[in-house]
């Protein structure tokens, strides 16, 4: 099945590249394949692109609190006591 014309739209809605959309909409339309019995019809469509919709978000959503987390070691950096001034 081909992609659907709006997939770079939902790509930059969900903050995703199309090459992670475009993973999203096959993982969609091989769930949606499972539910509907079939891989045509009206049923079919409605919940590969409900399922591609979830789907980008989800992976837009886990990138987003990926990239919200410190790096590795920053935590250790926050930790050390800063040095007082002398007073004199």
């Amino acid at each position: 099945m081909l992609a659907p014309k709006i997939l770079p739209w939902v790509a930059r809605k969900a903050g995703i590249t199309e090459r992670d959309a475009l993973d999203a909409w096959r993982h969609a339309v091989d769930l949606a394949a499972g539910e509907a019995g079939t891989r045509s019809g009206a049923t079919f469509d409605g919940l590969a692109i409900e399922r591609f919709v979830t789907l980008a978000h989800a992976r837009g959503t886990g990138r987003a609190v990926r990239a919200s987390r410190p790096a590795a070691g920053a935590s250790r950096l926050r930790q050390r006591p800063v040095a007082q001034p002398c007073v004199g």
